[in-house]
């Protein structure tokens, strides 16, 4: 009994073992599929920013001397470089991608390597057990039994002594194939990891040929210093311009509201008149309230305003690009060493692309602006999103909006500011939009 007990605890003990090591292999192949599903989702974004870069490679060619198609050039080339630094960003991620899964992939071989070693190690001391223990062969062990029943004996145990090595060298020849496997998944990942390394290499290469075309620009349009003062004026005519537009809007709400407040008093004073006929004159005359606004409560603005201020840091992106080609701030001009001020970003985007509502609010305002093109400001509560250079405007003013809405479709090559889209942010101040936006 106890060794039939010895048999059944050993026999569960190999079971384990192997359900161990397929979970083992499982395991690995779980996570090799998860880090190669986010090595296409990297490959995808840079297959996407090569797009983008193609097109831009194609205006920075068509580029001109003259001043005019000279500034074109180097804004063309400042948006390349935006789009060629993120495109080695997402390639080092890619092979900071691959390395994780060459580093998974080695512990792998490592781990097998030492299961084999075991299992080698086991064989060779049954082989060894075999070579002292044994005769001259297995028939003369047979023969030289003192009894039939001895001979059975002997004969059962070597058959299984036989069928032990047999099967710890299939074994053997199983781990052997599996670690073949892992190690050509390991060439494999090493030598994607190559490839990415010299196109990481190449890009880099091609980075700094492009911001030497661009120094060469820079050189050429600083040489004609008679347009410093345009420069200059057109920086300053832009933030006047949104400055101005947007105080003309709040003062339009404020004389409404002006307006409506005096109409309120009128009214009440209206429904005071004894006279019945002039009291339903002046009642009504007093009735309808003096407004253009979209009509939402204060309880849904202030609704809209606190969902607002609670989603700083992680409001959706306008368009489908997180590429930057002009930032937020004050910024020294690289072409004239001048300092300017800039109320949003620019966000590089293929032409006519979608643009949509960040956050729900309401159209506040759908405006021409001088050095932004069409405008579409909406209102979420007291925090304001300016969308500019639109191609197209899909939107009313008053109309309301939930986030993701598409309030119309970013620049084209005629654009104001070329295939950009201006975007800004505004609560009391205008505010960094990066600081608001999901990073």
């Amino acid at each position: 009994m106890r060794f039939h007990a010895n048999i059944v605890i050993a026999s569960c003990f190999i079971i384990l073992l192997g359900l161990s090591q397929v979970l083992s292999a499982q395991t690995y192949e779980e996570k090799r599929k998860k880090i190669l599903e986010k090595q296409n989702s990297t490959r995808a974004e840079i297959n996407v920013l090569d797009a983008r870069i193609k097109s831009y490679q194609q205006k920075v060619a068509k580029a001109e001397e003259e001043f005019n198609k000279s500034y074109k050039k180097f804004e063309n080339l400042n948006s390349l470089i935006a789009l060629q630094d993120d495109k080695i960003g997402n390639l080092t991620t890619e092979q900071e991608q691959i390395a994780e899964e060459i580093t998974l992939t080695q512990s792998e071989i490592d781990a097998r390597k030492e299961e084999l070693k075991v299992l080698i190690e086991n064989y060779k001391r049954i082989l060894l057990f075999a070579y002292k223990n044994s005769r001259s062969s297995n028939l003369e062990l047979l023969l030289t039994a003192n009894s039939f029943n001895q001979m059975l004996i002997r004969s059962k145990y070597l058959k299984k002594f036989e069928e032990q090595k047999a099967k710890q060298a299939e074994q053997i020849r199983r781990r052997r194939n599996e670690l073949d496997q892992i190690n050509i998944d390991l060439k494999q990942s090493l030598n994607r990891n190559q490839i990415v390394l010299q196109e990481i290499q190449q890009e880099k290469e091609i980075l700094n040929g492009q911001r030497f075309e661009q120094k060469k620009t820079v050189d050429q349009i600083r040489s004609q210093a008679t347009n410093l003062a345009t420069e200059l004026t057109k920086s300053r005519e832009q933030k006047e311009a949104l400055q101005s537009a947007f105080d003309g809007f709040i003062a339009e709400e404020k004389e409404i509201e002006r307006l409506n407040n005096e109409r309120l008093v009128k009214l009440a004073r209206a429904r005071q008149i004894a006279d019945e006929n002039l009291r339903n004159r002046e009642v009504a005359k007093y009735s309808k309230p003096i407004t253009t606004s979209s009509g939402v409560s204060n309880e849904i603005l202030a609704s809209n305003e606190r969902i607002f201020a609670s989603s700083k840091g992680a409001l959706p992106w306008p368009v489908n690009s997180k590429t930057i080609s002009k930032r937020f701030g004050r910024t020294r001009n690289p072409l004239y060493s001048t300092v300017t001020e800039y109320l949003g970003i620019n966000i590089v985007a293929d032409p006519a692309a979608d643009v949509k509502s960040v956050a729900d609010g309401y159209v506040f305002q759908v405006t021409s602006i001088t050095g932004y093109g069409d405008v579409v400001v909406v209102k979420h509560g007291n925090y304001y999103t300016f969308y500019g250079n639109l191609s197209r405007i899909d939107v009313q003013k008053n109309q309301i909006l939930n986030a993701g809405d598409r309030i119309g479709l970013s620049g084209v090559e005629q654009s104001p500011l070329s295939e950009n889209l201006f975007f800004a942010v505004r609560h009391k101040d205008y505010q960094d939009p990066l600081i608001w936006l999901q990073k």
